[in-house]
């Protein structure tokens, strides 16, 4: 995605006033709401996800990962209840979120940007494979960014980040060598 257009999509959702997190049982705010003192929520289909972080998970580029999985809370949950009949998407889109999320905080070191880069892209080749096209995984790639980039803060490191890409080739990967670039084996996942 081109600077130009993540400037006029990080406008839209300001003006807009897009960024809640909602999922199925509606917009809900942080809090324990298993009962069991964890603060994650099982939300069916063996999936648990940690609580809305809210506000607290926009402080800082980093935001909120309780489990520690390299995932924003806001954006695993995103991925959950977006996408909860496809396990492959949601470890396609996870391994996509892992990689942007250090593109943000490595954004002002040009050598790492790239590398963050690569890394995306191979994620991005990943999400081809598992949907079986470029045009869906590139809409759902976009949707995810939209997600992901909720603060002024996030969205103007997303540009730095990408201003270190100047001058760069990223090449496609042959449709045969896309599977190889999942870091899961989405073959061994029933949807």
């Amino acid at each position: 995605m081109s600077t130009k257009n993540i400037i006029l999509l990080v406008a839209l959702f300001l003006v807009l006033g897009i960024g809640a997190t909602c999922g199925l049982g509606g917009c809900k705010g942080g809090g324990d709401s298993d009962g069991g003192g964890t603060g994650f929520q099982p939300v069916g289909g063996g999936l648990t996800l940690p609580p809305d972080p809210g506000e607290a998970g926009k402080v800082t580029l980093a935001g909120i990962d309780s489990d520690g999985n390299g995932v924003r809370d806001d954006v695993q949950r995103y991925i959950a209840l977006t996408y909860p009949n496809s396990e492959r998407t949601r470890a396609g889109l996870t391994q996509y979120a892992k990689e942007a999320q250090q593109a943000l905080l490595d954004a002002d070191d040009e050598e790492t940007s790239i590398t963050n880069a690569r890394n995306r892209q191979r994620a991005l080749e990943c999400l081809r494979y598992i949907l079986g096209g470029v045009d869906a995984a590139s809409i759902i790639r976009e949707e995810l960014t939209a997600e992901f980039l909720n603060t002024d803060a996030r969205s103007r490191a997303w540009i730095v980040a990408d201003g270190q890409l100047s001058g760069q080739i990223f090449r496609g990967t042959p449709i045969a060598e896309r599977k190889a670039q999942c870091s899961f084996d989405p073959d061994a996942m029933e949807n």
